[in-house]
C-alpha cells in the first residue's frame, strides 16, 4: 500500500490540483492520500493570529478563505461538489467562531492556536477529496485528530506517539480501503491524548505520511512537491546544481534539519524503524526519477554529497568557570531554552563555556531567559548575531580521512573565517558556523572543491 503525500504547491491552483487528481488515479496500486494545506493558507491564518483583531477583518478574511476553497472545487455541480460545499461551510463556521472567541477574550492559548492553525489541511481534504471523486474514485476527507493520530503535549512541534498511532490508525485506514474507500488524510497535525489539536510545524505533512506508513506497515511514501527532489546545493546559490538520486535515511535527516526544505526533518524516523523508502517527486515533472530515501548506504567517491544551510542564525555562548566540570550545566541551559520554546541546532563546549548556536529569530528570547535564570546557569552571557550555519553530507563523511581537512582548506582559500565546528556527532554530516556576509561563498567553494564547478 502506497502513502502519497501532496504539499500545498500541490494544491493551489486549478492546474496543481489537476495534476495531483491525475497522479493520484493514474496509481493502480492501494493507496492513501495525505494533504497539506493550500499555498499561502497556513500562513495566512498565522498572520491574522499574529495581531489584534477587528470583526469586518475576520469577516473578510473568512470570506476569501471559503471562495478560494470553493472556486478549487469541480465546476460541474455534482454530488461531490455538493456534498463538499456542505463541509466547507461547516468548517468555515467553526473557524468564525474560534476566531471571534480570540478577538472577544483577547487570548490565544497554544491549544487554540494548533486548533485554528489545523483548519487549512480541514479544508484541503475535501476540496481533494471532492475531485478525486469527481473522477469516479471513492475518495472519502478524513482527519487526523478524529483517526486517532496521538501525539505528546507539545504544540507547534509536536512528535507521534507511534504506538498508539500504530493501534488506531491502522484498523480504521486499513478497513477503508479493503472496502474500496480511497482516504484522503489531513496532514500537519494529530491529538494529544488529552484530546487537543496538535500541530508538527513547517512540512509537517511529510511526518504526517511517514506516522500512517509506519503505522500501516506499508509503503513507499511518495512525498510530491513542486522540486524535483534533493540537490547537491541550493540552486539559487549553486547554478549548477544536480539532482541527488539516492540518500541514506541519515543523509535526508541532517539535510532536512539543517535547512534543506525538501521533506520534514522528522520524516525519516518512522519510516526508518520499518524500512520504508521515501521518495521526493515533482508533480511538474512526474516521470522525473526524483530522490530515493532509504536504506542505502552508497558513498561517492569524494563522500560529499550536498552542501545545506541555515540562513540566519545567532551564537549564545554561557561563561562559567570549571563548567566543563559541572555537572548538569549544559542541561540547565538546555532546560532554560526550551522552556521558552527555543530550538537548539548544536552546542559546543569547553571548560569555561558552553555555545549554542540558535535560529536568529529566536535571540530576543534567549536573551530574556538568559537574564532570568543566568545565576542558576552560569556567570555570564552574550549572543552574537549575524551567522549562517552550513552543513556539508555524505555518507562516510566521519570515517574518510582528509574531508574535513579540503572543507575548511577551500573555505578558508576565500577568506572565510569558520567559527564554531561541529563534528563526530555524526558520521554523515559536519556542520559549522560563518559570517552571513560570508555563505553564499563558502557554499559554493565547498561545492566546487568537491563537484568541480559552481
Amino acid at each position: 500500500m502506497k502513502v502519497m503525500k501532496f504539499g500545498g504547491t500541490c494544491l493551489g491552483t486549478e492546474d496543481a490540483l489537476k495534476r495531483t487528481a491525475k497522479v493520484v488515479k493514474n496509481e493502480k496500486r492501494e493507496k492513501i492520500v495525505t494533504v497539506s494545506a493550500a499555498s499561502g493558507v497556513t500562513s495566512s491564518l498565522k498572520d491574522i493570529l499574529s495581531r489584534p483583531m477587528q470583526e469586518t477583518e475576520i469577516d473578510e478574511f473568512l470570506l476569501k478563505l471559503k471562495l478560494r476553497h470553493v472556486d478549487l472545487l469541480p465546476k460541474r455541480d455534482g454530488s461531490s461538489r455538493k456534498e463538499a460545499l456542505e463541509m466547507i461551510e461547516k468548517k468555515i463556521t467553526k473557524l468564525d467562531r474560534l476566531l471571534y472567541g480570540v478577538m472577544y477574550t483577547e487570548e490565544l492559548t497554544p491549544r487554540t492556536y494548533d486548533l485554528i492553525l489545523s483548519a487549512g489541511e480541514r479544508l484541503a481534504a475535501v476540496v481533494v477529496a471532492a475531485r478525486l471523486s469527481h473522477l469516479k474514485l471513492d475518495a472519502v476527507a478524513m482527519e487526523t485528530d478524529a483517526l486517532g493520530l496521538v501525539t505528546n503535549n507539545e504544540h507547534f512541534n509536536a512528535v507521534a506517539i507511534l504506538s498508539e498511532c500504530e493501534k488506531n490508525l491502522r484498523p480504521s485506514l486499513q478497513s477503508a480501503v479493503g472496502k474500496g474507500i480511497l482516504p484522503v488524510v489531513t496532514g500537519f497535525f494529530g491529538i494529544t491524548k488529552n484530546g487537543h489539536v496538535s500541530t508538527f510545524g513547517r512540512s509537517g505533512t511529510d511526518y504526517t505520511a511517514s506516522v500512517i506508513a509506519h503505522s500501516m506497515k506499508s509503503g513507499p511514501i511518495e512525498i510530491w512537491k513542486d522540486v524535483d527532489g534533493f540537490m547537491s546545493a541550493d540552486p539559487k546559490m549553486v547554478k549548477n546544481a544536480f539532482l541527488i538520486d539516492r540518500l541514506s535515511y541519515e543523509e535526508a535527516a541532517e539535510l532536512a534539519y539543517f535547512g534543506a526544505q525538501v521533506l520534514h526533518p522528522r520524516a525519516v524516523q518512522p519510516a526508518r524503524l520499518r524500512g520504508i523508502e521515501i521518495v521526493v517527486k515533482n508533480l511538474y515533472e512526474p516521470e522525473s526519477p526524483g530522490t530515493y530515501v532509504g536504506n542505502s548506504k552508497a558513498t561517492r567517491k569524494d563522500v560529499i554529497k550536498s552542501v545545506s544551510y541555515v540562513p540566519k542564525v545567532s551564537t549564545l555562548k554561557i561563561y562559567d568557570t570549571g563548567a566543563g566540570y559541572k555537572s548538569g550545566f549544559l542541561s540547565d541551559i538546555a532546560t532554560c531554552l526550551t522552556n521558552e520554546g527555543i530550538n537548539l541546532f548544536s552546542a559546543t563546549t569547553s571548560q569555561t563555556c558552553v555555545a549554542v548556536i540558535i535560529d536568529e529569530s529566536d535571540a530576543s528570547a534567549a536573551k530574556k531567559a538568559m537574564k532570568t535564570h543566568i545565576a542558576g546557569v552560569g556567570e555570564s552571557f552574550e549572543i552574537e548575531g549575524g551567522r549562517a550555519l552550513v552543513c556539508a553530507v555524505g555518507e562516510g563523511l566521519g570515517r574518510t580521512k582528509g574531508v574535513a581537512a579540503r572543507v575548511f582548506k577551500s573555505v578558508a582559500s576565500k577568506n572565510v573565517n569558520v567559527e564554531l565546528i561541529s563534528a563526530g556527532a555524526s558520521t554523515v554530516a559536519y556542520h559549522f558556523t560563518v559570517g552571513q556576509k560570508d555563505l553564499r561563498t563558502t557554499v559554493r567553494q565547498i561545492h566546487k572543491e568537491f563537484f568541480g564547478y559552481v
